[in-house]
């Protein structure tokens, strides 16, 4: 499964699928079309690193492909349903969800932007502020080198100077194109280089003009910050549809780990989530190099139970369907749709 359209019509998209002999068509339902295509390949999760990838760019190459046409919602990459059937019974069950989301994204397009800094230039500057100065004259005039502790307290105080640093100007760059996205969503900044890496979903209409905005933002810091914009994209980071089929001892599992009662509710899902991530978050809990696993662990129990509570089988239906908004997993900011467990039928 790749994405989810509108229309009556089963088609053939003319685009090849993973694999690459396979192509591309529609299983519609209710006015409701999901691009597929057949795939006979080994499990996803079996695959190399490198396999892997290639597959989820030929997944993202079809989404693009198709929003060239149609609106699309896209489908979380390794979702695979054995039967045409089990298709039909997705977009009868997920109707109301589906229709709701992709109204929502109707003209609307993903546009992802990313500033970068020279790190030594940073570096350089930084070392000339009067607070680490005078911390370094300090370590300078005792007798003897640097001992380990000094070393460290110098270190911090500069990663907190480019700390600063970095939050000032994104927040100045975000607020300048703030105003004419629909919604935001921050990626994860995952080398020091990245000042800012965040997806913006807007208009079409507005391409242009939040084009303009960047440019702006490239005067605005002369030859300081490099932007880079990425898009138009399908809306990956705001409406991506994941679909479940977890057997019981996974969902008592994740009952356990958000310490619920028997019966719970969508908000009291999410707030046993907040109150626990805030106990786990790696912030509070420094050193420990479990902490980000039990993070990601604990928010994929939030999305299942989650989605079990707008309406999975206790809807009389097969599958759990969410669509959600991608968080700040680590991912590069170049995005691409997250990796299935499997699917819905693994």
């Amino acid at each position: 499964m790749y994405g989810i359209i509108r229309g009556n019509n089963e088609i053939s998209l003319g685009i090849t699928g993973l694999g690459g002999s396979s192509q591309v068509y529609t299983v519609s339902n209710q006015g409701l079309g999901c691009v597929v295509s057949d795939y006979s390949g080994p499990e996803f999760s079996s695959m190399s690193k490198e396999d892997l990838v290639r597959c989820l760019f030929a997944h993202q190459v079809v989404v693009e492909n198709v929003m060239r046409e149609y609106t699309v919602l896209p489908v979380k990459f390794g979702t695979v349903l054995a039967t045409r059937d089990k298709v039909h019974d997705l977009l009868a069950q997920g109707y109301s969800q589906f229709a709701d989301a992709l109204a929502w994204i109707e003209d609307k397009v993903e546009v992802e932007v990313a500033a970068t800094w020279d790190t030594a230039q940073v570096l350089r500057e930084i070392g000339q502020e009067g607070d680490i100065v005078r911390a370094k004259e300090a370590i300078a005039s005792k007798a003897g080198p640097p001992v380990l502790e000094d070393r460290i307290h110098m270190g911090q105080m500069v990663k907190a100077a480019m700390d600063r640093r970095r939050d000032i100007y994104r927040e100045r760059m975000i607020s300048l194109l703030k105003p004419v996205a629909v919604d935001v969503q921050p990626n994860a900044l995952v080398s020091d280089e990245l000042v800012m890496n965040v997806a913006f979903l807007i208009e079409k209409a507005v391409q242009e003009g939040f084009d303009s905005l960047v440019k702006q933002l490239n005067d605005l810091f002369h030859d300081r910050i490099n932007f880079r914009i990425i898009g138009p994209l399908p809306p990956y980071s705001f409406a991506t549809v994941e679909v479940m089929r977890p057997s019981p001892e996974k969902m008592e599992e994740a009952r356990q780990l958000l310490r619920l009662g028997q019966v719970f509710s969508e908000p009291e899902v999410r707030k046993a989530c907040r109150r626990l991530a805030a106990e786990i978050h790696p912030d509070r809990n420094p050193g420990d190099e479990l902490a980000k696993a039990r993070l990601a662990k604990l928010r994929q129990a939030s999305d299942l139970l989650m989605a079990y509570c707008r309406g999975g089988t206790g809807a009389g239906g097969s599958f759990l369907i969410y669509i959600r908004r991608l968080r700040d997993e680590g991912v590069p900011h170049l995005r691409l749709p997250q990796i299935g467990a499997g699917g819905a039928d693994g």
